[in-house]
């Protein structure tokens, strides 16, 4: 292939095949609605194949295929409907989609200097990501879902109009029954209850609601998008398409995600799913070799490493875990699930934090390197609760155990006393 255009006879043979394979792939996800509102802004082909100087991406055009990304993963949320505009058909919508990804994949190669086969690496790595549009509807949906733990998707219109008295409203467990719903991967039961409250418009208001105006889901979609292009390895059911990391591209999605929504997430953290970053405008990042579990609520926060090395160097957080406003965990922090870690903590170095602990408010928890010497861990157990102003340090090449369901006194300062043992300094 010459690198004067991207898309010649061969590459439009080869895209109509594996089109109709997603095609088929797609269709049941999506309802009779869906498929009326769906609709994708074109991009001329001529100026998709062009060379954009030493860059590797035209940023107005990523802008565009992300948009449109967004659009088929929640139609009718991102591309407004002009009556004027004629029906795309799903052959048409996916085939636009397919020369918008080729070329933005391609351009990344080119830029990385691998000209070598680069319709095939480009077209495996553009219908790789197009076969996992289904999944990532499904947690595009957990996400917006996961965003009704917010109090405020009480609005006072939905209020108003269901009649609810302030003190009714301050009895709602409705937390809770996200919660399980979550876990047991069914919101009918969440359905029901708001039914019981009078109202069958209430979960769609809400959907709607999340879906409108709160930013997490849309840049956790984002960052979605930037991690497959980051993995390797044959994409299941497929008819053996291959995944390749793509050079570049991963890291500019990410970098419009920060642009747009303050949240800057590294495409190789692993994130699981129904996920509410809350407030995310306000800052949060994570790094290459984070990991986050699902169900997890997410205050700005800064989940950074310590190391020089490539090596796990990012925290690793479990699901169900509430991290508070500007807390900071740096290095290759453990928080179990269901945990707690209250505004404005710092966490840091070799700390593991057991399942269903609760870190309070600027908790300082963190190893300390004395010389050449490697500081042991700090292990909190299962259900340990510190309390706010706390400082548990160790410098000792022993771990430091904090044992089950301890109760740490709020301004507490804790040390090792040499055998592993907390020492209060005071408290």
């Amino acid at each position: 292939m010459t690198t004067s255009t991207l898309f010649d006879a061969s590459y439009a043979k080869r895209k109509h095949d594996l089109s109709s394979l997603v095609v088929d792939a797609l269709r049941p996800v999506y309802s009779i609605e869906e498929l009326e509102a769906l609709r994708v802004d074109p991009v001329n082909p001529a100026i998709l194949s062009q060379r954009s100087g030493r860059g590797f991406v035209n940023r107005d055009i990523l802008e565009t295929v992300l948009g449109n990304l967004l659009e088929c993963i929640a139609p009718g949320s991102h591309n407004a409907l002009d009556p004027q505009d004629r029906s795309q058909g799903l052959e048409e919508i996916v085939e636009e989609l397919a020369d918008q990804l080729y070329a933005m994949i391609a351009q990344s190669l080119l830029a990385a200097g691998e000209e070598e086969e680069l319709e095939d690496k480009a077209l495996s790595s553009t219908f790789a990501l197009l076969w996992e549009l289904p999944q990532l509807k499904e947690r595009a949906l957990w996400n917006r879902f996961a965003s009704l733990t917010d109090p405020a998707v009480w609005d006072s219109y939905l209020v108003n109009a269901l009649g609810l008295e302030p003190q009714k409203l301050a009895l709602l467990e409705f937390s809770n029954r996200i919660e399980d719903a979550i876990v047991d991967r069914d919101f009918e039961p969440y359905r029901d209850f708001l039914r019981s409250l009078g109202g069958d418009f209430v979960f769609s208001y809400q959907m709607q609601l999340v879906m409108s105006t709160y930013p997490g889901w849309r840049v956790l979609f984002y960052h979605d998008v930037a991690h497959s292009l980051t993995r390797s390895g044959q994409v299941p059911e497929s008819h053996r398409l291959e995944r390749r990391p793509v050079p570049l591209l991963p890291r500019a999605i990410a970098e419009l995600g920060g642009r747009y929504y303050q949240a800057d997430l590294h495409p190789e953290t692993r994130i699981g799913d129904a996920n509410f970053l809350d407030h995310p405008h306000r800052g949060i990042t994570t790094g290459q070799t984070g990991i986050i579990g699902s169900g997890c609520h997410i205050l700005p926060c800064t989940l950074g490493g310590m190391s020089e090395r490539v090596q796990q160097r990012h925290p690793v957080v479990g699901d169900f875990v509430f991290i508070g406003t500007d807390a900071d965990l740096f290095g290759p922090v453990h928080i179990g699930d269901y945990s707690v870690i209250g505004p404005n903590a710092e966490v840091n170095g070799l700390v593991e934090i057991g399942s269903r602990c609760h870190v309070g408010s600027s908790v300082v928890i963190g190893t300390i390197k004395s010389g050449e010497k490697r500081p042991g861990r700090i292990r909190l157990a299962d259900g340990v609760r510190v309390g706010d102003g706390t400082i548990i340090e160790n410098v000792s090449e022993l771990d430091l155990i904090i044992p089950e369901k301890a109760e740490i006194p709020a301004r507490s300062h804790i040390t090792n006393d040499g055998f592993g043992t907390p020492r209060y300094v005071r408290g």
